[in-house]
């Protein structure tokens, strides 16, 4: 298996041999968050695939699922941080797929409530262990302390990007 982290190492001397003045470890550390990233979706991605869902359904489902099965679509779109045209495309392909269903909400006639199907509450339980699965695959090099934290400081990181 090749290196994940040689990129990030050779962007690092190619800064100190061209220009040792700056301090590349911001570059190197966002550089690595990317490439942790990108790989930790396309392990999501495959782990997922044989359930027939995207990351992005898989997150409509569970969220929906977490919050009590029936949510606003505005709800729904701010629990997923999605414009609400993204929602709408995510709703409709789950709705095709007899996920979900969409209904107008009787306290306030221009929303809609979006509620999981049966056949989206199942899918959804027999997915989320797989998913959980994989996730803990992903993480196999940390220890629980690590993993603490690691997600302590990225707690810690978004709150500071938020400010900026």
């Amino acid at each position: 298996m090749t290196d994940p982290d040689l990129p990030v190492r050779q962007m690092i001397e190619e800064w100190a041999a061209r220009r040792p003045d700056v301090d590349p470890r911001p570059m190197a550390l966002f550089g690595r968050l990317t490439r942790a990233d990108t790989l930790a979706n396309a392990a999501i991605a495959a782990t997922l695939r044989p359930h027939g869902l995207s990351r992005g359904e898989f997150d409509v489902l569970a969220t929906l699922y977490r919050g009590g099965e029936e949510l606003s679509a505005g709800a729904l779109a701010g629990a997923l941080l999605l414009s609400p045209a993204a929602t709408t495309n995510r709703l409709d392909r789950l709705q095709a797929a007899g996920l979900l269903t969409r209904s107008p909400d009787p306290a306030d006639g221009r929303s809609v409530r979006v509620g999981l199907t049966n056949a989206g509450r199942e899918l959804l339980e027999r997915s989320v262990e797989d998913h959980l699965q994989g996730l803990g695959t992903l993480l196999h090099g940390l220890s629980d302390d690590e993993r603490e934290r690691l997600s302590d400081l990225l707690a810690r990181l978004l709150e500071s990007i938020a400010v900026s």
